[in-house]
């Protein structure tokens, strides 16, 4: 997987380069084990201040982009801090990879539930049940 951490209006610590790595990049890449090599994954890491002359209230914004093959996954936060603006936003990137990698396993079981209707054999047919004979012509 490959990834990029920037920032906006403010200087990117050695420190806080780190932490957004150890919060963000790492869970990603623990979730996104089994990504497909044509799929490879680009995660987008924004650290920003608003502005520069507002010093009180949410001040901070992080933003994260996550592409998978031609979707999107991305998670925003808004905080006082650099570092729990990141806490934020690794609870709502994480969930955002529970939501999409479910919603892909329900597919898959959905079609697997079609085949496997489809390829019911007729009742004429079936002759054995749990190990006994049944008559179905009465």
């Amino acid at each position: 997987m490959r990834f990029k951490i920037y920032a906006k209006n403010l200087v990117l610590t050695p420190a806080l380069r780190i932490y957004a790595e150890e919060k963000i990049v790492r869970p990603v890449e623990l979730r996104m084990k089994k990504a497909a090599e044509s799929d490879l994954p680009i995660l987008e890491i924004e650290i920003s201040r608003t502005t520069e002359h507002h010093r009180k209230g949410k001040v901070y914004h992080a933003e994260v982009n996550l592409r998978i093959g031609s979707k999107l996954l991305r998670a925003v936060a808004d905080d006082q801090d650099p570092r729990t603006a990141i806490d934020l936003l690794k609870d709502e990137i994480e969930g955002e990879l529970v939501h999409f990698k479910g919603k892909r396993q329900a597919l898959k079981r959905r079609g697997a539930r079609r085949i496997k209707k489809e390829m019911h054999l007729a009742r004429s047919v079936r002759r054995y049940r749990k190990g006994r004979i049944r008559n179905e012509g009465n």
